[in-house]
């Protein structure tokens, strides 16, 4: 790992992730049961979420145990599962004790003798190697301790998607099995593998899929990572285009900004009157993503190359840096590949499957956008210049490094409209999927722009007649007015035709508002989606 998990003081927003988790514990309480699941990229901070989570409950009716499958064989799992269970319990008796199995067995026997003999069973078919049994028998602990104690268990499986290596014949339709009797031990799953761990839901767990609620983690929102850029930072300031760039670049990863925070703040200290924001900006960016100790470059390298079969590892790499220099499409990134490949849609499924790129209608990028910087301005350099000489490929990244945030600079300088009226300028006939469907994004004769009163401002693209109207709320939070006088929107010319209403909320709807626009068949982007669009693109992301 590059950073262990935080809890406590250290822990940062999250607020409702954290409220969830504690809804479906009091829910527990009352006799209802809902399993939950944690998705998303690896260091997202889905470990620091649950084991703040888990050092929040000091309710004696729960308890709770998590367990991190972090590759070890399945006895090492079993034995890690009784022990955890036996030390929070013995902990919430206020009884102390060692973290030796033994030890937690012996100090637990006079007070749940029941729990502690399906312990040694398990213990005693593992040493059998009947491992499958002990499986079962590992399954129907909680449900033991729960008959002995009254107290319903919280079980955590950290990168669930590992039970797979365990050599059991069924592993996943028998935990299906004992979860679907269970309705007292509610399970609390995480992977950062987000596509396996669906696919482990809705196929091999299917009878229980609608008993997962799955939340996504991925980054912080805008202004959590602002506060959290500021916090590491303490009295060092940067400029808030400096910390835009960076949340944009980071798509507000946690461990991306710690590390790019404090060696900001590092470098800006040493420097003290010769302190230059852009300057400290580029050299952190440097140290960490291109020289050969930088935690980035390490940990990017690391990704290809345990990401990707060794045998065909260079053809899927050469996917990789294709997409990271712009091409989106099968046909763009043939053509960037200097050759026709058969095998390209098994590779881009299979990248996607690994949650390495991510796929919207005819569109592909690299999911993990500092990634994509890395393969585009170090990988691509460092691989493919023609002159081995290191001082002339620094030169070259840093030059790159300082024109894309030149670049990021005139386009957050840029007003909202002229920043939708350019998205909507690169459509050209491109299929995307937007929400559940895929759609036609039309190639626009004419764009035109207005400002509107209230902080509102109107985008209309003009093809055969038909228009494309799009409404951006800068101001403050939609409502119902907002949708009802754009629903009743009409062309002033009374022969066109507005075949296509957007509504973009930039400080958030309310739900009545939503709702109507819904039923008037207004597309609704929030800032997310906003961004999602403008990101398959090519484009910056705005911060707000």
């Amino acid at each position: 790992m590059f950073i262990e998990p935080v809890f406590g003081k250290k822990f940062f927003g999250r607020e409702e992730v954290l409220g969830t988790l504690q809804k479906r514990v009091t829910a527990l309480k009352g006799g209802y049961r809902q399993n939950l699941a944690l998705a998303g990229p690896m260091l997202t901070g889905k470990s620091s979420i649950l084991r703040h989570f888990l050092a929040g409950i000091k309710d004696p009716e729960v308890l709770p145990i998590y367990v991190e499958l972090a590759g070890d064989d399945f006895p090492a799992f079993s034995r890690r599962m009784m022990a955890t269970l036996l030390f929070q319990y013995l902990k919430s008796a206020g009884i102390k004790s060692s973290s030796d199995l033994e030890a937690l067995k012996s100090a637990a026997m006079p007070t749940i003798p029941d729990t502690v003999h399906c312990v040694e069973h398990i213990l005693r078919a593992l040493k059998a190697r009947k491992v499958d049994l002990a499986y079962e028998a590992l399954l129907g602990l909680t449900s033991v301790f729960k008959s002995e104690t009254g107290r319903n268990c919280i079980v955590i499986l950290d990168e669930f998607h590992n039970i797979s290596n365990f050599k059991l014949k069924k592993p996943y339709q028998t935990f299906g099995k004992y979860i679907m009797v269970q309705k007292s031990t509610m399970y609390i799953v995480s992977s950062s593998q987000k596509t396996l761990l669906k696919e482990i839901l809705s196929k091999k767990l299917s009878l229980l899929f609608g008993n997962f609620e799955v939340i996504e983690v991925g980054g912080f929102d805008n202004q959590t990572a602002r506060a959290f850029l500021s916090d590491k930072m303490k009295d060092m300031s940067a400029s808030d285009g400096i910390a835009d760039y960076l949340i944009q670049l980071c798509q507000g990863s946690p461990f991306y900004l710690e590390i790019l925070a404090a060696r900001f703040a590092e470098l800006a200290h040493k420097r003290h009157d010769r302190y230059d924001a852009k300057e400290c900006l580029l050299d952190a960016l440097s140290s960490v993503l291109y020289e050969s100790n930088g935690i980035f470059n390490q940990y990017f390298t690391n990704n290809i190359n345990f990401f990707t079969d060794k045998r065909s590892r260079r053809s899927y790499i050469q996917v990789l840096v294709s997409l990271a220099k712009g091409a989106s499409a099968m046909k763009d990134i043939q053509v960037q590949l200097g050759r026709s490949d058969r095998e390209l849609g098994d590779k881009l499924r299979r990248l996607q499957h690994m949650d390495l790129i991510h796929n919207s209608g005819q569109f592909y990028r690299v999911s993990d956008k500092l990634f994509e910087y890395w393969l585009r301005n170090v990988y691509s350099i460092k691989s493919e210049s023609v002159v081995d000489d290191m001082d002339i490929k620094y030169v070259e990244f840093k030059s790159l490094m300082e024109k894309d945030y030149c670049e990021y600079t005139e386009f957050r300088a840029k007003r909202i409209d002229a920043v939708a009226k350019g998205l909507f300028g690169m459509f050209n006939n491109q299929k995307i999927r937007i929400g559940m469907y895929d759609r036609k994004l039309p190639r626009f004769e004419s764009i035109e722009k207005r400002d509107l009163e209230g902080g509102v401002y109107e985008v209309a693209g003009r093809s055969d007649g038909k228009f494309w109207v799009c409404r951006i709320k800068e101001a403050d939070m939609a409502d119902e007015q907002d949708i009802l006088s754009f629903w009743a929107l009409k062309p002033g010319d009374g022969k066109s035709k507005i075949v296509r209403k957007i509504f973009i909320p930039l400080k958030g709807i309310e739900h009545n508002a939503f709702l109507l626009a819904k039923e008037q068949n207004v597309w609704v982007w929030d800032t997310r989606q906003f961004n999602e669009m403008l990101r398959l693109f090519g484009k910056f992301e705005i911060v707000l």
